[in-house]
């Protein structure tokens, strides 16, 4: 058996736990983990940053949390280091060298983690140089593929970019979860791309369910069903029973 085989066997039996206690509360508009939508890039605008106590980003999809209860907000996108370097150097021209967030990471590699494998000077480089590559390529194919369509052993949408929902149905890109890529999306004007459901408000559930219709279905899906979700609001109980499920 292959490393990422065992791999994606264990990520898929954390996640039958967790799904299940998401859809013994909330039923089946529960998101699960690692579940795929599709986002509008240009409705991405802000960033989550702050991530509820003990959690990381790989223990995060999927999870439905109180945001005010527990003081999680968003930050606008804009003031993100990796974006603006990102928008210096794509839409503005400028070598990644000369930016803030090429800088930054060569300096930790500088004064940290020397020596690391994939925190050398040269590893660094290349990772700008791979970006460059996908951006040349989504700019050519005009879509992003998914994670299954890259890696077909892959669980779900496990490692793909990753947005947190909240209240008002904002979305936002998780800490170091693929602020690269939704900034490809963006500045290539794309019309929605594939993600992973990430942290989602108690009060934000109604807003997945539009979001897992693929992109060629939306039309057909909107005139059906949006406004028995304009109409959808969770009870006070089950605002409760989120506070109180473990994460």
């Amino acid at each position: 058996m292959a490393i990422h085989d065992i791999k994606q066997i264990m990520i898929a039996l954390r996640a039958l736990h967790r799904d299940r206690e998401n859809h013994a509360v909330f039923g089946t508009a529960a998101p699960r983990t690692a579940e795929l939508i599709w986002v509008d890039p240009k409705k991405i605008n802000f960033y989550m940053g702050q991530l509820p106590e003990g959690l990381n980003n790989r223990r995060t999809s999927g999870r439905i949390v109180d945001f005010e209860r527990r003081g999680l907000s968003f930050s606008p996108l804009e003031d993100v280091i990796p974006v603006k370097s990102s928008l210096m150097h794509w839409r503005d021209g400028l070598p990644w060298e000369e930016t803030p967030d090429f800088i930054n990471r060569m300096t930790r590699v500088k004064f940290f983690r020397a020596g690391i494998s994939h925190n050398t000077k040269s590893a660094v480089a290349r990772r700008y140089r791979k970006l460059d590559e996908l951006y040349r390529r989504i700019e050519r194919e005009r879509a992003f593929k998914t994670q299954k369509q890259l890696k077909p052993w892959n669980f779900r949408e496990y490692g793909g970019v990753q947005i947190g929902i909240d209240a008002a149905g904002r979305f936002a890109v998780m800490r170091g979860s693929g602020l690269h890529r939704t900034m490809i999306a963006k500045l290539l004007d794309l019309p929605y791309i594939p993600a992973m459901v990430g942290l989602i408000d108690v009060n934000a559930i109604s807003y997945l369910e539009s979001l897992r219709t693929p992109p060629e279905h939306r039309a057909e899906f909107a005139s059906g069903t949006s406004e028995m979700l304009r109409e959808y609001r969770p009870s006070e109980s089950l605002a409760v029973d989120a506070s109180a499920m473990s994460l």
